[in-house]
């Protein structure tokens, strides 16, 4: 018999049950969802009230949350080294606009590289232009910024408007996934051309926020360019 927390998690050959037991091997950040979850009379799973879903606390970005839920703005500033990795594999020529640059992390990185860089922001974080992209119509030869997620489709479709070259989004792997963004992905007239995928996992802290702790959520940077023919490929960053 396997107990967890007074109780036999392995009651009934329960799946849910047994994998929890296999899950030594995660790091402690996520050792705290095992004990959300057990089994009850019925042998079904549920959790107790008040605490963060197992599902949802995995959605959350990174490890930096206080109470499970998102930044209020999606601020998760983006780790210089990781716009360092963009730019060692994609060429960006003429000016780039960053569009949603919180406190500067990729403006300054294009800037130490001597580009041309457009930054602003809706919210006021004192760097860059106070301005709301999705009603913009700044046009620039690039953009490249780490959108707010729930307003991802829209910044990228509204990027295919306000851009001349290309485009650079910072997001989740799984945002691959999904109806809601299909047709988008076929477009061949501002077409993907690659998805730079992260090998280990990118640690985004909430409200820039630092702590200890390291990410959980897979990331990696979608570049659409505008005269790309072809399918889109994927390469790996290391």
């Amino acid at each position: 018999m396997n107990v967890f927390d007074g109780v036999d998690i392995t009651k009934n050959g329960g799946f849910i049950g047994q994998f929890i037991c296999c899950m030594n091997w995660i790091p402690d950040k996520l050792r705290f969802m095992q004990k959300n979850l057990f089994e009850n009379e019925n042998g079904n799973f549920a959790k107790p009230v008040g605490i963060v879903p197992f599902t949802k606390a995995l959605s959350i970005v990174g490890s930096s949350r206080n109470n499970g839920e998102r930044e209020t703005d999606d601020f998760y500033p983006t780790p210089p080294y990781a716009v360092e990795e963009l730019l060692k594999r994609e060429v960006f020529t003429g000016n780039v606009w960053e569009c949603a640059c919180g406190e500067g992390d990729i403006s300054e990185v294009f800037k130490n590289k001597g580009f041309e860089i457009i930054s602003t922001d809706l919210i006021n974080r004192g760097y860059g232009e106070q301005l709301d992209f999705l009603q913009s119509d700044l046009v620039a030869d690039n953009i490249v910024t780490n959108p707010p997620y729930k307003l991802a489709l829209d910044f990228v479709l509204k990027a295919k408007r306000q851009s001349k070259k290309k485009i650079a989004m910072f997001l989740k792997t799984v945002w691959l996934e999904s109806e809601s963004r299909y047709d988008m992905f076929q477009d061949t007239e501002f077409p993907l051309k690659t998805i730079y995928q992260f090998s280990r996992r990118v640690t985004l802290y909430k409200g820039g926020i630092k702590m200890k702790n390291s990410g959980m959520i897979a990331y990696a940077w979608y570049v659409w360019d505008k005269d790309y023919v072809g399918k889109a490929t994927i390469e790996w960053i290391r």
